[in-house]
């Protein structure tokens, strides 16, 4: 019995480049000056750090009054 591969799964049949590391993406990505954010990821910054705060603010209540 013989296993036959199937057609354009081969790596001669691959039309997409090979994808780049990952530090090459991440610096890409990032702004040239340094200080200018996109508005997109500023409200993404923004949205973590107030899920943030709105699950440790009861967390670090909660804790204080244990201690009490």
């Amino acid at each position: 019995m013989t296993s036959v591969s199937r057609p354009g799964t081969g790596p001669e049949d691959s039309p997409e480049p090979s994808p780049k590391p990952l530090k090459d993406e991440i610096a890409e990505s990032r702004p040239r000056d340094g200080r200018r954010l996109d508005p997109a990821t500023f409200e993404v910054r923004l949205r973590r750090w107030a899920l943030l705060l709105l699950i440790a603010g009861p967390v670090i209540w909660f804790l204080v009054q244990q201690v009490r």
